[in-house]
């Protein structure tokens, strides 16, 4: 071997690209990544998987399916190259600058569980999704909602939600598992399940609340947020999902 080689089992690959065992082994099944070395009776993954398992993500963060990935690996799909080449891999420093905020505030972010990035390298990187949020967290803060109790409300949700977004994992991939389309199929569905499950709980919370707030104002409390959201009883909130 030589001296610089560096070799990955199986789960240590998984763990440095930020995947699970089975999503690396179900690449390799659909032709989107290489099969290891066989060693022995042991089979032995390269840095050149790790990067292409980096690649792949990176793709698969721009909007692509897994079948438009396999185009590209196959030199098909040409008309996805600008897209591709395109998708920016942004540091802390350029999501601060794009969204108008100290580098402090995306670090707190990121402290508290609100940005998710991707590590590439040993390195935090995000898309353009970051800078969105980045900008909405900017917009309630200027509306004078204290920022560091906006954070700390935030950060309890994102605490809070992991039990119920492991239930969600579970629904959809029951959901998936019981259905005999193809792989490309497939994808088209989970484009059009995860929007839509967006837009059902960002719509949700939003009646809840203003339910909610109107609920207190007849027991006496909140009677000034009550006041404001009434109007909000006529109306509806749409919640816009696109993949980019």
């Amino acid at each position: 071997m030589a001296e610089n080689y560096v070799s990955f089992r199986v789960d240590a690959l998984a763990s440095e690209a930020g995947l699970s065992v089975d999503t690396v082994r179900y690449y390799q099944k659909i032709g989107i990544l290489e099969p290891p070395e066989r060693i022995g009776r042991h089979s032995e993954y390269s840095s050149r998987h790790l990067d292409r398992l980096t690649e792949i993500r990176r793709l698969a963060d721009a909007g692509l399916t897994l079948s438009q990935i396999s185009e590209l690996s196959e030199g098909r799909g040409e008309e996805l190259h600008p897209l591709v080449n395109s998708v920016p891999a942004l540091s802390r420093s350029d999501v601060a600058k794009q969204a108008g905020v100290p580098e402090g505030l995306v670090t707190l972010l990121c402290d508290n569980g609100l940005l998710q990035p991707v590590i590439v390298k040993g390195s935090p990187r995000f898309n353009e999704s970051a800078v969105a949020m980045v900008r909405a967290g900017l917009a309630i803060s200027n509306a004078g909602v204290p920022l560091e109790e906006l954070v700390a409300l935030a950060s309890e949700h994102a605490e809070n939600i992991d039990d119920i977004t492991d239930k969600a994992i579970e629904l959809f991939d029951d959901h998936i598992r019981g259905l005999n389309d193809s792989q490309e199929d497939l994808v088209d569905v989970v484009h059009t399940l995860l929007p839509a499950v967006t837009r059902l709980v960002a719509q949700h919370f939003y009646r809840t609340l203003v339910t909610r707030a109107l609920e207190k104002a007849e027991d006496g409390e909140y009677h000034s947020l009550a006041e404001t959201l009434r109007p909000s009883i006529t109306e509806d909130l749409v919640v816009t999902c696109t993949w980019h």
